[in-house]
C-alpha cells in the first residue's frame, strides 16, 4: 500500500511541476502581451488561474500526506496525555468529515458546470472544478494513511 501511495505522490509532484511551469509561462506571456504589445488575451489569464487552482488542491493533498498542514498546538501541548489522544481522534474525525463534504459538493459542482464553457479557453468549467473532488479524494486517502500509520506506531499525539 505504501509503495503505491509513494508512486501516487511522485505522479502528483510531477503534475505539480508541470502545472507550475505552465502557470509561469502563461503568466509571462500575458505580461509580455499586455505591457509590450498592449494586447491582452483571456486564455493565458484563465490558464494561469486554473493551473493555480489545480496546484492548490493537489498540493494540499501532498501537505496532508506529509503532515504539513497548519497546526496551532500551543493549547494541545498543555493538555494531559489522555486528553491529547482524545483531541487527536476528534480532530482526525472532523477532518475526514470535512473532506467528505468537499468531495460530495465538489462532485455536485462538477456535474452542474459541465455544460458551462470558460470565456477564454472555451473548455467546460467542470475541468476546473474537478480539482475540488480530486484533491478531496487524495486528501482522504492520505489522511486515512496517516491514521493507519499513527495506529501502527501507537503515535496518537504523545508529544
Amino acid at each position: 500500500m505504501k509503495s503505491i501511495l509513494n508512486k501516487v505522490e511522485k505522479i502528483i509532484l510531477v503534475i505539480l511541476a508541470v502545472l507550475f511551469a505552465v502557470m509561469v509561462l502563461a503568466l509571462f506571456y500575458q505580461i509580455v502581451m499586455r505591457f509590450i504589445f498592449k494586447s491582452a488575451n483571456a486564455w493565458s489569464e484563465e490558464l494561469t488561474r486554473y493551473s493555480f487552482i489545480w496546484m492548490s488542491m493537489l498540493g494540499s493533498s501532498i501537505a496532508t500526506r506529509r503532515s504539513r498542514n497548519m497546526e496551532v498546538d500551543f493549547f494541545v501541548n498543555l493538555m494531559p496525555k489522555t486528553l491529547r489522544k482524545i483531541n487527536t481522534i476528534v480532530t482526525k474525525g472532523l477532518i475526514i468529515a470535512f473532506i467528505f463534504v468537499i468531495i460530495f459538493y465538489g462532485i455536485n459542482l462538477v456535474g452542474i458546470t459541465h455544460k458551462q464553457l470558460s470565456a477564454g479557453l472555451r473548455l467546460p468549467m467542470s475541468y476546473m472544478y474537478a480539482a475540488v473532488p480530486t484533491g478531496g479524494v487524495l486528501m482522504l486517502i492520505f489522511t486515512i494513511e496517516t491514521i493507519i500509520n499513527d495506529i501502527r506506531n501507537k503515535k496518537v499525539r504523545e508529544v
